[in-house]
């Protein structure tokens, strides 16, 4: 099977689960830290998703009680978390007549796309997928690549956040296009001293940085 890789933006978003157990809180949180609307379906709900309910409540629905025909009305993506294969299929049925996107977690056949193992650090977002066959190992592999992330990896990218938008903003860099600006981070993300120079460089020095009129800004 070739699967498509995205990135999704989930900000504002519906999403909709069903389950209430502890693989659909791992859902439920990850959806509310993306910034989704999220609406829960089940007749029981664990203590991590009720206490979320508390520190989101204009952005978390719960509905106690069992799945049923036209929960996923309106819904931009779909997670089936529940042990019943029966409500899966049900589930995905729906959500493939209506055109939305369904993952029935560990029921490969119930799935229009698969949630990789991932790490996020800041604005760093590292997944992996074996595209069902092996979720354990795509969750080992995650592992020994978060091993060889820099600790300040979200500071890091914060900077070179700050330093692509003047590139393309200051009026000092007005003269250089596309290539010309993707030069200049190309070199500085390939030079470990270049990385922790720019690091310490407030904003205000960043411009000089990035002409060279600097090359630390200690």
């Amino acid at each position: 099977m070739k699967l498509y890789p995205i990135m999704v933006n989930m900000d504002s978003k519906p999403a909709v689960i069903i389950g209430g157990g502890e693989v659909a809180a791992r859902k439920v949180l990850d959806l509310l830290e993306a910034g989704a609307f999220v609406k829960v379906v089940s007749p029981d709900f664990n203590d991590e998703i009720l206490n979320a309910q508390k520190s989101y409540t204009d952005k978390l629905v719960l509905l106690k009680r069992k799945y049923e025909k036209n929960d996923l009305e309106g819904a931009y993506i779909v997670f089936s978390a529940t042990n019943d294969s029966a409500v899966n299929t049900e589930v995905f049925r729906e959500a493939e007549e209506r055109g939305i996107l369904i993952n029935a977690v560990d029921d490969p056949p119930n799935c229009s796309f698969y949630v990789p193992s991932f790490v996020r650090k800041g604005d760093l977002i590292i997944a992996l997928s074996t595209a069902g066959a092996s979720p354990a190992m795509a969750a080992r592999l995650r592992r020994e690549i978060e091993k060889h992330i820099p600790e300040d990896i979200d500071l890091v990218l914060e900077k070179l956040k700050t330093a692509r938008t003047l590139l393309k903003e200051d009026e000092f860099f007005n003269s250089l296009d596309s290539s010309g600006r993707g030069t200049i981070l190309k070199k500085i993300v390939s030079e470990d001293k270049l990385i922790e120079a720019m690091n310490s460089c407030s904003d205000d020095d960043m411009v000089d940085f990035l002409l060279g009129v600097k090359d630390s800004c200690d």
